[in-house]
């Protein structure tokens, strides 16, 4: 079984050096991924779903430690790679559940037997018993049973939220009024017609995003919408995170 790392590191001399003091095929490694700055990891290790992240905590743009927030919790088997003068900062990284952390330079058989310790920790991750499927369910199954007026609507969106839906045209579905339609929705569901659409689509969105088949654009057209920049950002507002730290979640066991 091959570990796939991802190195983080900005300064690309100690970032080169690391990847030529590794053995990669004795240590059963492949990298997949590099990148300079935090910002940059999260695009490179949600395209390359890796085991290991090799992490540099001083980085521009964002640091290791704003990644470790926006990371998802007990994903990745993360190695924290600091210089002296950054110990303190290092250590606000334990409470991310880091495997270790190297200081630098970083001498080559310390840093084999933290490898050993960050495959032994993905292994971990990998056997733990959690409710992936859950974490990221933001709409519950409805009673379409409670009311005509409300079925025939929900209906209608399972049908059509891939295009252009509005009260007016489910008006034409249960020849009810806007006001008795939107009565419907708040009385059993607790919520407008437009909040559950927006909430149907971005469960679309995110059981697309499971499927590991579709690029981001794609899955923001196939559940209505046409601007990605407006999909994450109501997605974002939905869910919390935006779709790229949904996609890093999911992609574990990949």
């Amino acid at each position: 079984m091959l570990y796939k790392v991802c190195i983080v590191e900005d300064e690309a001399i100690i970032r080169k050096g690391l990847i030529r003091s590794i053995d990669w095929e004795k240590e059963s490694l492949e990298l997949v991924g590099e990148a300079s700055n935090g910002k940059e990891a999260l695009t490179t290790i949600a395209n390359t779903y890796p085991d290991i992240i090799l992490l540099d905590i001083n980085m521009p743009i964002m640091d290791g430690i704003e990644l470790l927030k926006a990371l998802p919790e007990n994903t990745y088997s993360i190695v924290i790679l600091s210089g002296h003068s950054e110990f303190k900062y290092a250590q606000q990284a334990i409470k991310f559940g880091v495997v270790d952390y190297l200081l630098k330079p970083i001498e080559k058989e310390q840093l084999s037997r933290t490898l050993d310790k960050a495959k032994q920790r993905s292994d971990k991750l990998k056997n733990l018993t959690q409710p992936k499927e859950d974490r990221y369910q933001i709409l519950s199954k409805v009673d379409k049973t409670v009311s005509i007026t409300l079925s025939k609507s929900l209906q209608h969106i399972e049908e059509n939220y891939q295009a252009k839906i509005t009260l007016e045209d489910l008006v034409e579905v249960t020849d009810k009024s806007t006001t008795s339609i939107n009565s419907r929705f708040q009385q059993h569901l607790n919520m407008t017609f437009n909040e559950y659409l927006t909430l149907f689509r971005i469960q679309k969105s995110i059981d697309l995003i499971k499927l590991h088949e579709y690029r981001m654009y794609e899955i923001a057209e196939m559940v209505g919408y046409n601007d990605y920049k407006y999909f994450n950002q109501v997605f974002s507002k939905v869910v919390g995170v935006p779709p790229k730290i949904v996609k890093m979640y999911y992609s574990t066991g990949k």
